[in-house]
């Protein structure tokens, strides 16, 4: 896995958390730079283009790519299907057509190949979508339990085909079929759920046989990026970077004369926007709702008192399970009413001019009586409507992921039709605003699938509509308003990317639209705690984010991941070449090259980044206990070493722990070590003296004269990426050894090098202090009992014996942020 090289430079990132008390930020696994109290943070504006990349192979060269693979094919055409389906079998799958009406087996296929309604044009009204999206989400649904329980990273694979002109939508040229986007955003959602699931989604600019069977040969065997495209052969990614903080003027913004038009405005993000453009520019907004107008009787004239009693009195009639959903819904109902209700009354109250019209957008008849009542139409469309019921694909029926779909897509299409309808309406429209959402673009919450897959879609659709028809179509990508919009799980959404405050967003929206610019925007925050290793991939050609150096140190211990087990297990696999780094060209064992003890223990530590408790509460890492790091087994072989990561996480009392094995390409134990969290970060670390201080001249050697022992030698340190400190004392340790600064970057050359998590300095320096003990024949094994890990541990500047040599204190600026116990080397 490897994410983008470096881009244009990263703003500076938010300090990482700090707990009150501590001048350093704590060690935490995910959240080192999230701070999950405060939730809402401003966001960046990003676009996407698309990049042109190497292909991955294979080629021609390779007459079976596919060999050993079962695939079932999905595809509205099924000429096209069944003319792929041969040429992948000419590579080597076997491939199951899926025949709509018989039976899934999913156990006798691999992966899913998905063409849905690639090889068919779009036209506003096409409703063909509706039984692909049917087939696919049974395709899904039927492999769902299988790969759900499925360990092994990659080994089901869904494969999106879509045909957006071979650029994704983006670039110049024709976006033959926009509705591929559907299937775009389910791919991309699909991680959020399906954990181990490969996904990736193939856009080519030919519906043609060979090109798709091509692609997916290459693409299949090992996906990479999330979104590949295919123009004249050669392969594209889509990118993200940042955009100027505020659009180029250029529109004619909304005037006391015009009239905004927003589907679904009535409540939540909607309602926002609409007093964002009454307030700001004086015009006229229209907001919409599937219900009449609501007045004040009956429940919706009571006060909160009044009507939190009428809810108790109504939920208390339910005696059957139907009774109760039927009575939620119009608990429901009545509470949307009071809500648009209020609305309504204050901005009235407060001189804007908003006004309510009934409108079901997915009902042409309704849309164009919209348009109608507005005389020559509006000067401002946005289309706002949405639909998020949250609950797992494998819970969804079909008909529940068309009618999520459903507002998006037809909405869209029903009010492009209405504004085609005349021309007087053609003429006056500046601007069709499109509401989009993260979930589409990078990838949503677990139960938004369908949520995402309909806000994908209308973003090619913008494309389409402006290309094609000439329309001024923009469309804006949103995160999670603070509180705000169709998030039915708040205190959830913020764990996947921070929030935006409702104030900054309406500011945002208003110069988007004043701008009148065309194209698609990203608004994102932070990123969140909830990643998994395969929705790493997601960000992976994201530029000049300020999260790009806490997702680049993920990826760079990650490796190559063949196990993972959410909340549970991860099993990975790094090598490491001989001298590509400065520190792999630092530690010499026996006389032979090896890797730093401290980047092994790194390796290990990193584990609990990915292995969390369910729910991924804010753990701090505390201590690091029994780590072990077999000496002779961290020399290269062959040029490099491999290591495989087994990682297994479980609570033992109130302490989340998360033991690490690290095996040598042959099976054999490098290293272990038990990484261990708790809720609070750890504190008050002792000096081992009593004193609180971590640099006393206590001998600490219980009276005994120390004795000078000069190393083994069968351990040589080069001295450029960690050296020994200037003037340190071998012969008295509990006089205090410093430890010289090894900055991230002298120990990788990689664009944002990883910070550590334990001091790799203060490791070396203690694996020093052990080899002069005893005299050994081989390598042997180091050992630490206990390593107690305060704020500020991630960089030691002193280290003092306290107890002979096998325990240790660290300071940073005369305060003990470091307890090392059991330290010592065997054999």
């Amino acid at each position: 896995m490897t994410l983008a090289p470096a881009g244009p430079p990263a703003p500076a990132p938010a300090a990482p958390s700090t707990p009150a008390g501590h001048r350093w930020p704590a060690l935490r696994p995910h959240l080192s730079s999230f701070d999950p109290d405060a939730f809402v943070r401003p966001v960046g504006r990003f676009v996407w283009e698309p990049v042109e990349v190497p292909s991955p192979g294979p080629g021609p060269q390779d007459p079976a790519p596919l060999a050993g693979r079962a695939l079932l094919l999905v595809g509205e055409d099924a000429a096209l299907a069944g003319a792929v389906g041969a040429a992948l079998e000419r590579r080597g799958a076997r491939v199951v057509p899926y025949t709509p009406g018989t039976e899934l087996r999913a156990d006798g296929w691999d992966g899913i190949v998905d063409l849905n309604v690639a090889g068919t044009t779009y036209e506003p009204g096409d409703t063909n979508w509706r039984p692909a999206l049917v087939r696919t989400t049974e395709a899904v649904r039927g492999a769902y339990a299988r790969w759900a329980a499925e360990p092994r990273f990659g080994r089901h694979v869904y494969l999106a085909v879509t045909h957006l002109g071979g650029l994704g939508g983006y670039g110049d040229g024709a976006v033959p079929q926009p509705l591929g986007g559907i299937w775009a955003g389910l791919a991309k959602c699909l991680p959020r759920e399906l954990p181990t699931t490969g996904v990736v989604v193939v856009d080519v600019d030919r519906a043609e046989p060979e090109v798709i069977a091509e692609a997916v040969a290459r693409e299949y065997p090992r996906p990479g990026h999330f979104e590949v495209c295919y123009r004249a052969g050669r392969r594209h990614v889509l990118a993200g970077r940042p955009a100027a903080d505020t659009p180029p003027p250029g529109g004619t913004p909304p005037g006391p004369e015009d009239t905004v038009l927003i589907t679904g405005g009535a409540r939540g993000v909607g309602f926002a926007a609409a007093r964002a453009f009454a307030g700001t520019f004086g015009c006229r907004v229209v907001v919409t709702g599937r219900g009449e107008r609501p007045v004040p009787d009956g429940s919706s004239g009571l006060d909160d008192a009044e009507f939190a009693g009428w809810r108790r009195a109504r939920l208390a009639t339910a005696r059957t399970p139907a009774d109760l959903a039927r009575v939620r819904r119009e608990v429901r109902r009545a509470e949307e009413d009071r809500t648009v209700l209020r609305n309504l009354t204050g901005a009235a109250a407060d001189g804007l001019r908003i006004d309510y019209l009934r409108c079901d957008c997915t009902d042409p008849a309704q849309v164009e009586r919209v348009f109608a009542a507005l005389g020559d139409g509006p000067t401002h469309v946005v289309h706002n409507a949405g639909t998020d019921d949250p609950a797992r694909f494998d819970r969804k029926s079909a008909e529940e992921v068309v009618r999520t779909v459903d507002v998006k897509v037809t909405g869209f299409a029903n009010l492009v039709t209405a504004v085609l309808a005349r021309p007087e309406r053609r003429a006056r429209l500046r601007l069709l605003s499109n509401v989009g959402s993260l979930a589409g673009r990078m990838g949503g919450m677990v139960g938004q699938i369908d949520y995402a897959a309909g806000n994908e879609a209308l973003a090619r659709l913008g494309f389409w509509a402006r290309d094609g028809l000439g329309l001024p179509v923009q469309t804006l990508c949103w995160p999670t308003w603070e509180r705000l919009g169709v998030i039915a799980n708040y205190a959830a959404a913020v764990r996947y990317v921070s929030t935006l405050d409702p104030a900054e967003g309406a500011r945002r929206w208003s110069a988007e639209l004043a701008s009148g610019h065309t194209g698609e925007v990203v608004f994102l925050g932070r990123v969140g705690a909830v990643l998994s290793p395969g929705q790493l991939r997601g960000f992976g050609m994201l530029t000049g984010h300020p999260d790009l150096p806490r997702l680049h140190a993920l990826d760079h211990y990650l490796g190559e991941v063949e196990e993972y087990a959410v909340f549970r297990s991860l099993r990975t696999a790094l090598t490491l070449p001989a001298g590509r780094h400065p520190c792999l060209a630092e530690f010499r064992v026996a006389g032979e090259p090896a890797v730093p003890v401290g980047v092994v223990l790194e390796y290990a530590v990193t584990a609990g980044d990915w292995v969390v408790p369910e729910g991924w509460p804010p753990l701090h890492l505390r201590e690091v206990r029994d780590v072990r790091v077999d000496l002779a087994r961290l020399r290269f072989a062959g040029g490099s070493l491999t290591l495989r990561r087994e990682a297994r996480g479980r609570y033992r009392g109130d302490e989340w722990c998360v033991d690490v094995t690290v095996r040598d390409g042959a099976g054999a134990e490098v290293a272990a070590a038990t990484p261990v969290y708790g809720d609070v970060p750890a504190d008050g670390v002792p000096d081992g003296t009593g004193t609180g201080s971590g640099t006393g001249t206590g001998t600490g050697t219980g009276g005994r004269t120390p004795v000078r022992r000069a190393g083994s030698g069968l351990l040589d340190w080069a001295g450029v990426v960690f050296p020994e400190g200037a003037g340190a004392p071998p012969d008295d340790p509990a006089a205090g050894i410093p430890v010289p600064a090894a900055l991230p970057a002298d120990l990788w050359t990689v664009p944002f090098p990883p910070e550590p998590t334990v001091d790799p300095a203060a490791v070396e320096a203690l694996v020093r202090a052990a080899d002069r003990g005893a005299p050994r024949t081989a390598p042997g094994t180091f050992a630490v009992r206990r390593l107690v890990l305060a704020p500020g541990a991630q960089r030691v500047e002193h280290l003092r014996a306290v107890a002979g040599t096998d325990r240790w204190t660290g300071s940073r600026e005369g305060v003990t942020v470091l307890l090392a116990e059991g330290v010592g080397l065997t054999g």
